[in-house]
This record gives structure tokens, C-alpha cells and sequence, in this order.
């Protein structure tokens, strides 16, 4: 079985007491916190995979990314 390449939306913000936190909104639950940004990347691709395999193991269907990210201009 060949391999399939999945592509999920990431929030990351840094967090007030440092670091930075990341979180996968297409899958709740799945979110990680890293000393740096490039830690706290490689933690969540660590941690979208077992989420992935996770689902496969249970026979459930991977959720599709419906995450739409945009930026709004607001005048006051």
C-alpha cells in the first residue's frame, strides 16, 4: 500500500512564558508546545503522524483540512 500525503492546516503562536504553541484544528485535540518555533514544528509532525495513524488503526476516515485562514483590515 502506498503512501498518502495528508496536508492540515497549523495555528502557532508564541506563548506569553516562551516557546511557542501549535495546534491542528482539523483534528481536536491535536496540539503541542516547543522551546522554539522549528521544535514546536517538528513536534507537531510527530504529532499529526500518530493522530493519522491513530485513525487508520481504527479503521476511521482522516478528516478532511476544512481550516480556511484569512486576515481582516478593521478601522477604528
Amino acid at each position: 500500500m502506498g503512501e498518502h500525503e495528508y496536508q492540515f492546516t497549523i495555528i502557532m503562536e508564541p506563548c506569553e512564558e516562551g516557546g511557542y504553541y501549535a495546534e491542528c484544528p482539523s483534528l481536536p485535540g491535536c496540539h503541542v508546545q516547543g522551546d522554539t518555533y522549528e521544535e514546536t514544528l517538528s513536534e507537531m509532525r510527530s504529532a499529526l503522524s500518530a493522530f493519522l495513524d491513530d485513525y487508520r488503526n481504527e479503521g476511521e476516515a482522516i478528516p478532511e483540512d476544512s481550516v480556511t485562514v484569512t486576515s481582516l483590515k478593521i478601522a477604528i
